[in-house]
C-alpha cells in the first residue's frame, strides 16, 4: 500500500492491519489443500493440516463420526471418501475471511461422481480455523438429506 506525501513522491507504507495478509495466506492454503483433496492426493492434503487438526461435522450421519482429530484420522476419513468417487469438483466457491486472522468461512457446491454410477451434489459451508499457516480445524455444515443419501449408497448409513 502506498501513500502520497507532501513532496509529491509516493513512498512505500507498511500497515499493522494483517486482515489482507491473513486472507491471502488462508485462501492460498485453502485452495492448495482443496486442489490436492479433489485430485485424490490425500497425503498432500493432510500436509496442509496441523498434526492435531480437527475435522467436525454439524450433522453426523450413520457410522460417520461427529469429529476426527489428528493426521491419521483425517487421512483415513478423506481417503475413504475419495475412494468412493471417480471425480470431485467444486463450484461457486466463496472464501470469507473474518476479522479474526485465523478464521474464515468457505461456501461451495460439491459435485461428486461416485464409483457406483451415482452422483453426490451438495452445498457446503465450512468454518476454517488456521494456525501458523496450516488448517487447524474445519467445522462443516452440509445439506443433511443429500449427505445421508450418499452415505446410504455407500452402505455407511
Amino acid at each position: 500500500m502506498c501513500s502520497p506525501r507532501g513532496d509529491g513522491i509516493v513512498h512505500g507504507m507498511t500497515t499493522t492491519n494483517t486482515h489482507i495478509t491473513a486472507r491471502e495466506r488462508n485462501e492460498a492454503v485453502w485452495n492448495q489443500a482443496a486442489a490436492a483433496l479433489y485430485a485424490g492426493r490425500i497425503d498432500e492434503y493432510v500436509a496442509y493440516w496441523q498434526p492435531d487438526g480437527r475435522y467436525e461435522v454439524a450433522y453426523p450421519i450413520g457410522n460417520m463420526p461427529a469429529a476426527v482429530e489428528g493426521h491419521h484420522a483425517i487421512e483415513q476419513l478423506f481417503r475413504a471418501f475419495g475412494s468412493a468417487a471417480t471425480s470431485i469438483a467444486v463450484h461457486d466457491v466463496r472464501f470469507h475471511q473474518t476479522d479474526d486472522p485465523d478464521v474464515a468461512f468457505v461456501e461451495e457446491r460439491m459435485v461428486t461422481e461416485l464409483r457406483d454410477g451415482g452422483r453426490y451434489e451438495n452445498r457446503l459451508l465450512l468454518r476454517a480455523t488456521f494456525r501458523d499457516g496450516l488448517i487447524a480445524e474445519l467445522f462443516e455444515y452440509y445439506g443433511e438429506r443429500a449427505h445421508a443419501d450418499m452415505l446410504g449408497r455407500l452402505g455407511l448409513a
